[in-house]
């Protein structure tokens, strides 16, 4: 009923926009390519474009296509348009033989779960069992020049993957050791771009995984967050992300940026797609001690079952009010305003000035002055990932890469250059004060949040994501407005797509959790809002006539 865009704007073209597509890194994967692509030519049309899980499960039931037929359309695309984006840093060779697999227990048991042969990505920091985790960065795949870092087994988010019959296409593009929030260049296979427009920045540290999945490469994929890495890409591509609660989702086989606050979640084209996967990626493991902390909070019914029309009718949610961020430019304001008018017809009632005179100021700004800030557990946590990749890796810690390669980890990464050595402390967090000083600040503004929530009987905070406009490259940050405040307390959120502003560059919002473990609650207020508006518009595509170009992405 509200089938509006926020302006009248639309995408820029692709093809218009594209600065200079460079060299083919690898002769072997055009070729593989190639060969895929007239192999899908030859199995029939598939319009793959904006498709979601639920739409291929239906399909596959009714008998439309199959996995394989599916799979060899992803690849087709792959083929066509994937080096004008340069999302992709690795295509999975075995992507056809799993989807014959899965058509092959499809025909005889029917499907595992809403996964079941459903082509998806996974973001170039988690690990698939025999394949390097490049991490971005040149220096940990031996065909940029350094070392390969080869886990021995999956992190449980891709194995739990694999285990609900998902087709893992490839792994994604990523900042040198996700540490950048809106680009999402690598000095492993360089610059990503936005699907909507080559010139917008694509949003990091997962826009590899955002272009892969807004640009139809892939049905769905993971992304990570230590500070905005999932909503902010999500956001910038008009995705539904969930940025889940700390320890909900295990971590473990995943590169770390700051473990205490890294979490791992989907980034898809519908609320339902992004409530079946978290059902499946949530849950304990001894891999990952923190996710008995959530166990409990885990729904029996799953977070599917929370998709509701109706799930903002009698909410009470608090607006912006600019204590966590900037003012909002006038085009934001605009669109947010109008945002908020749906969300008031879908039931909901607004509270505003939710943080003035609430003691927020005070307790968050108490700060402890050992804080480092970014990364300040980066070498320790990286450590403790190499211990765990065993035998099949070239090298087990930062100092065997660094005396294997005769080079300061970190040093040459593509942004903001620095020394993994002298990223915090450097040594065990446990036994430095300033890492207790910083947990009882992060408990003390949590409780302080929890006290706001409750004097003003919050179900959560409905904000737009950013200050401002989605940038162009060179333009600055993405003014993303619940960074680092959610991080810092682990609150989960949902980011929503909310339109387009007159530049055409996509406009979301998000929902924040009242408290840990709130995701089912998340998940209702994100349907009702999605079904009542859908205003998620497929990116327009690259010209037919793109060739191959900057892909640097390898099969092994």
């Amino acid at each position: 009923m509200f089938r509006t865009n926020v302006a009248a704007g639309t995408s820029t073209s692709m093809a218009t926009h594209h600065r200079g597509v460079g060299m083919l890194g690898s002769a072997m994967l055009r070729a593989a390519l190639l060969l895929l692509g007239l192999l899908a030519l030859a199995s029939g049309y598939i319009d793959v474009v904006e498709l979601t899980a639920s739409e291929i499960q239906e399909a596959y039931g009714q008998g439309e296509y199959t996995a394989e037929e599916l799979t060899m359309a992803f690849l087709e695309r792959i083929e066509k348009y994937g080096s004008v984006y340069n999302a992709f840093v690795y295509l999975n060779p075995d992507a056809i033989e799993t989807a014959r697999a899965m058509d092959k227990e499809y025909a005889e048991s029917g499907p595992r779960g809403p996964l079941h042969g459903v082509p998806v990505v996974i973001k170039d920091n988690q690990n698939l069992a025999g394949v390097p985790t490049s991490n971005g960065y040149w220096g940990f795949r031996r065909s940029t020049g350094g070392l390969d870092m080869i886990p021995s087994r999956d992190a449980s988010v891709v194995a739990r993957l694999k285990e609900a019959g998902a087709i893992i296409m490839g792994k994604t593009n990523l900042p040198d050791f996700a540490r950048s929030g809106t680009v999402s260049d690598s000095s492993a296979i360089n610059r990503t771009y936005n699907s909507y427009g080559l010139d917008l920045v694509p949003g990091g540290s997962s826009g590899g995984t955002a272009t892969a999945v807004s640009g139809s490469f892939a049905v769905l994929g993971l992304g990570t967050e230590t500070g905005g890495s999932i909503q902010n890409p999500s956001a910038a591509q008009s995705l539904v992300g969930i940025k889940p609660s700390v320890g909900l989702v295990p971590i473990d086989g995943i590169a770390p940026l700051v473990a205490q606050r890294d979490v791992a979640g989907p980034m898809t084209k519908s609320v339902e797609d992004a409530a079946a996967t978290l059902e499946i990626l949530a849950g304990a493991t001894l891999q990952d001690v923190r996710t008995y902390n959530g166990a409990d909070a885990i729904p029996e019914e799953g977070y599917v079952s929370f998709l509701d029309e109706e799930g903002l009718q009698g909410k009470r949610l608090g607006v912006y009010d600019g204590v966590w961020g900037n003012p909002l430019s006038p085009e934001v304001e605009a669109a947010y305003d109008g945002m908020l008018d749906i969300v008031r017809e879908l039931g909901a009632e607004l509270v505003a000035n939710v943080f003035n005179n609430s003691g927020w100021n005070e307790v968050y700004d108490d700060t402890p002055e050992t804080y480092t800030g970014y990364a300040e557990t980066l070498y320790h946590d990286l450590n403790l990932y190499f211990q765990d990749l065993g035998d099949t890796s070239d090298f087990n810690s930062v100092e065997e890469w660094e005396e294997k390669t005769n080079r300061t980890m970190g040093d040459d990464s593509a942004v903001s250059p620095f020394s993994v050595t002298e990223s915090g402390s450097g040594g065990d967090p446990l036994t430095d004060p300033a890492y207790w000083e910083y947990a009882g600040w992060r408990s003390r503004i949590y409780l302080q949040y929890r006290k706001i929530m409750e004097e003003q009987q919050l179900d959560g905070l409905i904000y737009p994501f950013s200050s401002i406009p989605l940038p162009k490259f060179d333009e600055g940050g993405v003014g993303a407005i619940t960074v680092p405040q959610i991080n810092h307390m682990g609150l989960p959120q949902i980011t929503l797509p909310a339109g387009y502003l007159d530049g055409g560059e996509p406009f979301a919002i998000n929902i924040i959790g009242n408290d840990l473990y709130t995701e089912p609650d998340l998940i209702s207020m994100g349907y009702a809002f999605e079904q009542a508006t859908m205003l998620r518009e497929a990116p327009e595509g690259p010209s037919e006539q793109v060739s191959f170009g900057s892909c640097q992405c390898t099969t092994f």
